[in-house]
């Protein structure tokens, strides 16, 4: 492997053990059952692979640096910033680190595993991060809870403290190993029944409903996550290696679709398509 691509490689993702030995814990403590405890560490399972880039002067070629400046034009130093919520009439409240950090939830060192419920009963658009639970010292208890999980299908819901925020979470099995979902809360989602534009959506009659079902059924296949590539990063790292190799690159841009006149027309054409 050349060495650009192992440098995006590496800063995009871990991709073996010793890279996943070096991800920092984000959370240590234990997971309680009764009586049982198990210690357990947690670092994040998704790993971000995007591109970075750094905002650079086009003359000088050297990064770029922002400045703390208040609006009448003053550099302010770390010391003196200080939080500010809006009030209506335009106000500030101004509250200081120390009592922003007094107001947060004090950090547990224990998720108590107190009540199990179907992983299928928590609707998805709930899930919000998901940490992998790794055993400190806990390998039994933690192979045993794991096994349990594997056979029950069931999870665990408990409250945790994660980057200075109470979370609610879901303790699952995923893949052989033990998962921590954080959730978000329930005022967090918009319910869609309150978006005007979705009252009063028209009727599809019986022709259009079977055209679009035979699509779907044609299109249906097992989900394979692998057959879906990040594009984004591929034209992006195409672009990045073509400047460092002092050569010109011309990416595509998207090919338009010809729109059809009616949507019964869209969904002949296209089922008629699948049938080639």
């Amino acid at each position: 492997m050349d060495p650009l691509h192992e440098h995006m490689k590496k800063t995009g993702r871990a991709t073996d053990a010793q890279e996943i030995a070096r991800l920092h814990p984000v959370w240590s403590g234990r997971l309680s059952l009764g009586l049982v405890n198990i210690p357990v560490t947690a670092i994040p399972l998704v790993q971000d692979r995007r591109i970075r880039f750094r905002l650079m002067h086009r003359t000088c070629e050297t990064p770029i640096h922002y400045k703390k400046v208040c609006e009448e034009g003053h550099e302010v130093p770390d010391e003196e910033v200080v939080f500010g919520y809006e009030l209506p009439r335009g106000d500030h409240v101004l509250l200081e680190r120390e009592e922003l950090r007094n107001a947060r939830p004090r950090s547990s060192e224990e998720i108590s595993l107190d009540a199990f419920i179907s992983v299928f009963e928590v609707d998805a658009h709930y899930f919000e991060k998901t940490y992998l639970l790794v055993p400190d010292g806990s390998d039994a208890a933690y192979a045993l809870l794991r096994r349990v999980m594997q056979r029950t299908g069931k999870a665990a819901v408990g409250r945790v403290t994660l980057h200075s925020r109470e979370r609610v979470v879901l303790i699952h099995q995923y893949r052989n190993a033990i998962v921590a979902t954080t959730l978000r809360y329930h005022d967090e989602l918009l319910d869609p029944t309150d978006v005007p534009a979705l009252e009063g959506l028209p009727e599809p009659d019986d022709e259009e409903i079977e055209l679009a079902h035979h699509i779907v059924e044609k299109l249906s296949a097992p989900f394979d996550p692998a057959a879906y590539e990040d594009r984004n990063s591929a034209r992006l790292e195409a672009l990045i290696r073509a400047r460092a190799e002092g050569r010109g690159l011309v990416l595509e841009g998207e090919r338009r679709r010809v729109s059809a006149k009616t949507l019964v027309e869209a969904l002949r054409e296209t089922a008629l398509s699948l049938e080639r």
